[in-house]
């Protein structure tokens, strides 16, 4: 299967009516990182190899970010580190069956950062995150009632607006949620019905873009 880089993305919601442009790090989009804001009054700290790679896939330039930028690459970067210390398998099954409703890295970091599994199912009961996956908010209920998707909706939400994908591509470790799923849709044309591919792409396991064929 096909190795495909993806990041995990903060959740944001928007219409999804149209052919949507690719989040960066989706790993398949062949647009460059754009360029931001330097430092106010602040010089650039010296980029390693790892903040350089982390900065690129949250596409921002790593000679030029801002206070923000930088402390967002260093978060995803801690992340990063405590993803790769799940070692055992009820680990890593309980962190990606809540990881699509987990809403940001710090988040997600609070959640990796205790140290045993029960301590981590505490957690997960006090702050409510199955009651996320049982009530879609307002706007995605309305979306999936209408059958559409947005960027930012779980991959449960879109099974439930779209139904079940005709195939599904993983990237990396299924753990995280990775993925591009292709629907087969036939839809009307001046010479009569075509079949149309669309393509949904995931980053820890909500939708970040998607394109049509």
């Amino acid at each position: 299967m096909k190795n495909i880089y993806f990041f995990l993305l903060a959740a944001t919601t928007t219409s999804a009516c149209a052919q949507f442009q690719r989040s960066v790090n989706s790993g398949y989009s062949n647009r460059s990182p754009k360029v931001v804001t330097s430092y106010s009054s602040v010089e650039a700290p010296t980029s390693d190899a790892e903040t350089t790679k982390v900065a690129h896939e949250l596409g921002l330039n790593p000679n030029s970010m801002t206070t923000e930028e930088y402390q967002a690459v260093q978060k995803r970067k801690q992340l990063k580190g405590l993803e790769r210390a799940l070692d055992s398998r009820q680990e890593k099954e309980q962190y990606s069956k809540i990881l699509p409703w987990l809403t940001d890295d710090q988040e997600k970091i609070d959640f990796l950062s205790i140290q045993s599994i029960e301590g981590r199912q505490n957690w997960i009961n006090k702050n409510n995150i199955w009651a996320r996956a049982r009530v879609p908010v307002n706007r995605m209920k309305e979306l999936i009632d209408a059958q559409d998707i947005s960027v930012g909706m779980p991959m449960e939400y879109v099974r439930r607006a779209w139904g079940d994908p005709a195939s599904i591509e993983v990237s990396g470790n299924p753990v995280y949620k990775n993925a591009r799923w292709k629907y087969l849709r036939s839809v009307p044309g001046s010479d009569g019905f075509h079949q149309q591919k669309r393509f949904v792409y995931f980053e820890g396991g909500r939708v970040v873009g998607w394109d049509t064929e």
